[in-house]
């Protein structure tokens, strides 16, 4: 299935994986593969061109994310899977999935960040909105300090250095800036968000969801409340998903003697992990326009 977008084309293939084809004129005298992306909407008529660089910020977000030791011990032995990034030439094929273990625990956060964003946008009231592109995302992301070892820590890290960036607001939309490092003519908010009541919204957004990983965190909660909880941050899938993986290794630790059963079944940080092992399972469409094939579901 093809569909023709207003700056990319967009293949989605049967089992519903999406990718955003995207093409551009090269700029000579220019950084590596800078071109200019043409945009036009045949309802509207309007078209124009900007420069861009997607795959210079692919580059520099890979070479400045940190993969830390103990979420990969942590996460070794499930199947999250995530596209890598394609270095290579535009005749080369897209590369094979890459085990989460290998990718920083701030590109999955980034992951399940998307899911819980997809998720609210499904929404009646939303469905004529555009979500904040996932390379906005992705951008703001590479400022949110240092990568946390525990998956609900760097969710919720990441999460409030957007909240944070958020509440910038310039120009005349008073809406955020937000500008491609490695790249900075390319401008990433160009069109979202539309304007500051679009950017509350999603600050709101990131709000429940930060307040909803600290009950997770932090709270005696008992099975059933933890489902509930990931249901309406990542679905159903992700959440039953997270649950029996939970209890499923629960059962092992109990019978090799190193678990005590307790009275509420807490399921803890690693609720996060499992919830981002069962993304797969349920495709969403992806969202990104320019260059995130890096961070696609």
């Amino acid at each position: 299935m093809v569909t023709q977008n207003s700056r990319c084309v967009t293949v989605k293939y049967t089992d519903g994986t999406t990718v955003d084809l995207m093409p551009v004129a090269r700029l000579a005298g220019q950084p590596e593969r800078a071109g200019n992306l043409f945009h036009y909407k045949k309802d509207t008529g309007e078209t124009f061109h900007k420069p861009v660089n997607p795959w210079a910020f692919a580059k520099e977000f890979n070479q400045r994310v940190e993969v830390d030791e103990a979420f990969y011990k942590s996460f070794a032995g499930r199947r999250l899977l995530v596209e890598g990034t394609l270095e290579k030439a535009e005749t080369q094929p897209l590369p094979d999935h890459v085990p989460a273990e290998e990718k920083s625990p701030r590109v999955v956060a980034l992951q399940l960040i998307k899911r819980n964003r997809d998720i609210a946008f499904r929404a009646a009231a939303r469905r004529n909105m555009r979500k904040p592109p996932s390379v906005v995302l992705a951008a703001i992301a590479l400022d949110a300090g240092p990568v946390a070892s525990s998956l609900v820590d760097e969710v919720i890290n990441v999460a409030n250095a957007i909240r944070t960036k958020l509440r910038e607001k310039t120009g005349t939309r008073r809406a955020v800036a937000v500008r491609n490092p490695a790249y900075p003519p390319d401008l990433l908010t160009d069109r979202w968000p539309e304007n500051e009541e679009a950017q509350a919204l999603f600050d709101a957004d990131l709000r429940r969801l930060t307040i909803e990983l600290y009950r997770l965190r932090n709270e005696d909660l008992s099975i059933s409340e933890n489902g509930e909880i990931l249901k309406r941050l990542f679905g159903e899938t992700a959440a039953s998903y997270a649950i029996d993986s939970n209890l499923d290794a629960r059962r092992h630790q109990m019978e090799a003697g190193q678990l005590q059963a307790g009275r509420f079944g807490k399921i803890g940080a690693s609720v996060a992990a499992s919830a981002a092992a069962g993304m797969r399972t349920s495709p969403v469409r992806a969202a990104t326009r320019e260059g995130g094939g890096f961070l696609k579901e």
